[in-house]
């Protein structure tokens, strides 16, 4: 179940914030941009048995066909057969699709990057200008943000099959656990092959006004910028609440309250 609010740690953009505050525009990312390099990345691994890798190669039999109809039959087949009696090549061919795959998915997904808590200091320290950018907070009920996924966290790097063409769009090493993280996933229109996904042009998305509740600032943040925050924010949406994170006196945490800059 998602949970009512969500929150993106970012550094701070003076023209990203002004277009998400006044026009309600929000940047998403590409995978390959992404801190984590095993992030969205498809490992496929060839099948133990005859039978699996028989289907296998039948399953590029069909996209061979499909992407090279010019190529003969016979020549497909001899192909084929070349597979059948190395299970090496089949090898190959799996890590050249694995490329393919990724650079296919990069064009085609844009992904915002969510958490479930807006006081976790290594999220500020890692996504927010080593604690001098903000937190956004969003009403995550309402759309885009209710159809958010979790992401799951495992220990063994995960193998794929290439016949289904499963995405790892939600899915990460278990060293990333403290992250706590959802993902609002989108199309780029451009690259887009389904009709019901959300679009997004040039990686941004227009949100509903709204849905934006709150920005939290950094606690390293200087004074001129934090002062240029709330400015912006009072001009362009003045219904949007302004916190500022502190230091806790006596623990490793971080303490968000109301800001009465």
């Amino acid at each position: 179940m998602t949970p009512n609010r969500l929150f993106h740690y970012q550094t701070f953009k003076e023209e990203h914030l002004v277009s998400l505050l006044s026009e309600g525009k929000l940047k998403l990312s590409r995978p390959d941009k992404f801190n984590d390099p095993w992030d969205c990345r498809v490992h496929y691994q060839v099948p133990a048995d005859t039978a699996g890798r028989e289907r296998v190669i039948e399953h590029w039999k069909e996209l061979h066909r499909k992407h090279f109809p010019g190529i003969s039959e016979a020549k497909r087949a001899l192909m084929a057969y070349e597979f059948k009696s190395s299970p090496s090549k089949i090898a190959d061919g799996l890590a050249k699709a694995e490329k393919i795959l990724y650079e296919n998915l990069c064009n085609q997904y844009r992904i915002y990057c969510l958490s479930e808590k807006p006081n976790v200091p290594l999220m500020w320290g890692h996504y927010a200008g080593s604690h001098t950018g903000i937190c956004l907070e969003f009403d995550a009920r309402c759309a885009p943000f209710s159809t958010a996924g979790k992401v799951k966290y495992v220990s063994a790097y995960p193998a794929f099959d290439v016949v289904t063409g499963s995405y790892p769009l939600v899915i990460k090493s278990a060293d990333w656990t403290y992250e706590a993280e959802w993902r609002l996933i989108t199309e780029e229109r451009a690259f887009a092959r389904s009709p019901r996904t959300i679009k997004t042009d040039n990686d941004f998305l227009t949100i509903p006004s709204g849905v934006l509740k709150s920005v939290t600032i950094g606690c390293l943040t200087n004074t001129s910028t934090r002062q240029q925050i709330v400015n912006l924010i009072k001009t362009s949406a003045p219904s949007v609440l302004v916190r500022q994170a502190t230091l806790a006196r006596d623990k490793y945490e971080l303490v968000i309250t109301p800001c009465f800059c």
